[in-house]
C-alpha cells in the first residue's frame, strides 16, 4: 500500500466515524437527487445544486484537511511520521476530490434517472453531457489542490476558510451563470465560457501538480507559523 492510499484510508476512517454528518450529507444527496426532481424543480436549480452542494462539502473538507490538524494540535504527529510530504498532500487531496466527486456523481445519476423516470428529459446530447462532467471534474480538482494548500499555509479552519472563499465564490457565480446561459439555450455564450473556464482550471491544475507540489517540504507546512515568529521578533528588537 503506497503512502497517499495509506492518508487516504485514514481520512476516510475519520470521515465514517461521524455518523451524524455522514447521515446529513446522504439525506442531502437524496433531496437535491430524488425529492426535487420528483417535484419538477426547475432544471437550473436541480443542476446547480448537483455540483454546488458537493463543493460545499470540498470547502470544508479542504480546509479542515491540514488546519483542523493544527487545531488539533496533532500536526506535529502527522509530520514526524515517515510519510513523505507530497504523499501527506496528495492523500488530503485525494480524499477531498474523492468524496467530493462520490457525491457529485451520485446526486448527477439519481437526477437523471429520475429524470428518465418521469419522462423529463434534459434537452442535452451526449457531448454536453461529457463536457459538463470534464468541467465539474476540474473544478472539484481545482478547489481541493487550492484549497488543500491554503489550509497548510493557516493556523486554523475560520483563516483556511477565508482564504478559501476568494477562490470559492467567483466559482459558485460562474457555475451559476454558466447553468442560467445552458437553461436559456444561449449555446454559444455557454460553449465559450466553458472553454476559456476550463482552459484557465486545467493551468491551474498544471502549476500545482507539476510545479507547486514538487518544492514542498515539511518546513513548507509551518511556514504561516514562522512568518508570525519572525514579524514578532521584528517587533520585539524594535
Amino acid at each position: 500500500m503506497n503512502e497517499i492510499e495509506i492518508v487516504f484510508r485514514m481520512q476516510l476512517k475519520e470521515y465514517f466515524k461521524d455518523k451524524g454528518a455522514l447521515i446529513f450529507h446522504l439525506c442531502a444527496v437524496v433531496l437535491i437527487g430524488i425529492v426535487a426532481p420528483v417535484f419538477r424543480m426547475n432544471d437550473t436549480v436541480l443542476l446547480s445544486a448537483s455540483i454546488l452542494f458537493p463543493l460545499i462539502l470540498l470547502k470544508q473538507w479542504t480546509a479542515n484537511s491540514f488546519a483542523g490538524e493544527k487545531e488539533m494540535k496533532t500536526i506535529e504527529t502527522l509530520l514526524s511520521s515517515p510519510i513523505k510530504s507530497k504523499s501527506l498532500f496528495y492523500g488530503k487531496c485525494m480524499y477531498c476530490f474523492v468524496s467530493s466527486g462520490v457525491y457529485y456523481l451520485s446526486i448527477f445519476i439519481l437526477i437523471l434517472l429520475v429524470k428518465s423516470f418521469t419522462k423529463e428529459h434534459f434537452q442535452m446530447n451526449f457531448w454536453e453531457w461529457v463536457g459538463m462532467l470534464i468541467l465539474c471534474i476540474q473544478i472539484l480538482l481545482t478547489v481541493t489542490l487550492i484549497g488543500v494548500d491554503r489550509s497548510i499555509t493557516s493556523d486554523d479552519i475560520q483563516m483556511a476558510n477565508s482564504k478559501l472563499t476568494v477562490v470559492f465564490y467567483p466559482i459558485y457565480i460562474y457555475i451559476v451563470i454558466l447553468i442560467n446561459l445552458f437553461t436559456q439555450h444561449l449555446m454559444v455564450a455557454t460553449y465559450l465560457l466553458s472553454a476559456v473556464f476550463l482552459v484557465v482550471l486545467m493551468g491551474v491544475n498544471s502549476y500545482f501538480i507539476f510545479i507547486k507540489v514538487k518544492k514542498m517540504n515539511r518546513s513548507y507546512f509551518f511556514a504561516e507559523s514562522y512568518k508570525k515568529v519572525g514579524v514578532s521578533d521584528e517587533i520585539t528588537n524594535i
